[in-house]
């Protein structure tokens, strides 16, 4: 995980939306666009409604811009330039910013963002749609970060269809509408020390802003407005992945009661819901060599070459617990399971529901069941749940995969106060730039 040093920031910010009955309290998440964004150095930014670009540390207006004016921002080694983008020649508006610098729609709208791989705009801009605002922000490596500050039902509109997909049946994006706001409201904070509430890439939650939104979906959310899960009248850290592989992780701590060993299945005996699902089942190979590089690689793991790679346990699931390294010279080193699966690749060793052995010609051979990590709700497994012949609804399916909980309003359940954002070092005072041939 990186921690880096946010030294300036420009925030691009529209009207707050309606807000709704339980979510008239929670103030705006802030979702760091590291998919799309990380290590930017040029953006463009713009709004769908007439809005003022204006110096939030002064309040000073700095201009009033139509509907659709755009912005260029570019980092550099002083901090962040931002510029007008007219049609015979750019004007600076500020540069080395110490910002923030708040881009206010009039009208409570969509703001957007581009990437570019070069300051200089092409014919296709590829914009990325989003609700509420944008933060972008100056790295210590002098390149950019994107956050988007949104509410909390719009930024599902953005999760739901990403991480389940858009075509999945009713019952099953309802129940991961459900999912995904309570991991959100439970795990609100978790990159506090990055500036940030969240992320956009899987060690959060996947999230495609507008661009990802379809009615069906949305109604899907819509339909689910509020509802959380709890266990002993608290939120759950509703955590989900991919494919449980036949039976949910158990959590090792038993501090979440909620997250145990489910077999995947509607019976003892009966076949596994995902079970015809592409990949449910997988084998992966590694070479000696490559086995070698992989741990050699990785402090955790490095014991110079390899004599022996061990599974030395598994839990109540069957997920391997921990693996043990033997190097030629005598040196041990063991790591957990999720440890190993990090080092060799989370899509070449899908889970740690798996098993290995090494051939005669000294490849290591895993074979496992399902991706991801398989703790709570499984999505394929979800998606079979909520199809034919089982058609079971969003609380059946919830109440499987988590153990003992609730399904509740928002409106009754307490939420702690999220771990605070780190309020980002300033480089140096906004400097407005002169106009254009001064």
């Amino acid at each position: 995980m990186r921690f880096p040093c946010l030294a300036a920031c420009v925030v691009i910010t529209a009207l707050p939306l309606a807000a709704c009955a339980q979510n008239d309290k929670l103030p705006p998440l802030k979702i760091g666009l590291d998919r799309t964004f990380r290590h930017s150095t040029a953006l463009l930014v713009s709004a769908e409604d007439k809005f003022a670009l204006k110096d939030s540390a002064t309040n000073i207006v700095l201009e009033r811009a139509q509907a659709g004016a755009i912005y260029r921002i570019v980092s550099n080694d002083e901090g962040i330039t931002v510029a007008r983008i007219d049609h015979k020649q750019d004007t600076t508006v500020a540069s080395n910013l110490a910002g923030p610098i708040e881009l206010v729609p009039e009208q409570s709208t969509t703001v957007k963002a581009a990437r570019l791989n070069d300051p200089t705009p092409k014919l296709t801009v590829p914009w990325k749609r989003y609700h509420g605002a944008l933060s972008v922000r100056f790295e210590d490596d002098a390149t950019l970060r994107v956050v988007n500050i949104v509410d909390l039902e719009p930024y599902l509109y953005g999760v739901v269809p990403a991480e389940i997909g858009a075509k999945s049946p009713l019952e099953a994006l309802k129940a991961q509408a459900v999912a995904a706001r309570t991991y959100t409201l439970k795990n609100r904070g978790k990159l506090a020390r990055e500036g940030m509430d969240l992320d956009d890439t899987t060690r959060c939650q996947s999230y495609l802003g507008i661009e990802g939104e379809t009615p069906f979906v949305t109604a899907a959310i819509d339909a689910t407005h509020g509802q959380v899960i709890t266990y002993a009248d608290a939120l759950i850290d509703a955590t989900y992945s991919t494919d449980s592989g036949g039976v949910t992780a158990c959590d090792p701590t038993g501090a979440q009661p909620y997250l145990q060993a489910v077999p995947d299945c509607p019976a003892p005996g009966m076949p596994e819901y995902a079970a015809d699902t592409p990949k449910h089942n997988w084998v992966c190979t590694f070479s000696g060599a490559q086995i070698d590089l992989l741990l050699g690689k990785d402090a955790r793991t490095n014991v110079g070459k390899v004599k022996e790679l061990t599974l030395d346990g598994v839990d109540a699931s069957g997920r391997i617990t921990t693996a043990t390294i033997k190097g030629k010279d005598g040196k041990a080193k063991t790591v957990t399971g999720p440890q190993l699966r990090q080092i060799l690749g989370y899509d070449q060793l899908r889970s740690t529901l798996v098993s290995m052995k090494v051939l005669q010609d000294g490849t290591y051979e895993f074979r496992g069941r399902g991706w991801g990590h398989g703790m709570g709700m499984s999505q394929v497994g979800a998606v079979a749940m909520a199809s034919a012949p089982y058609k079971k609804n969003y609380k059946d399916i919830l109440t499987h995969y988590y153990v003992g909980v609730q399904i509740v309003p928002l409106s009754t359940v307490k939420i702690d106060a999220p771990a605070q954002a780190r309020a980002p070092k300033p480089l140096t005072k906004a400097r407005p730039a002169a106009p254009r041939g001064s």
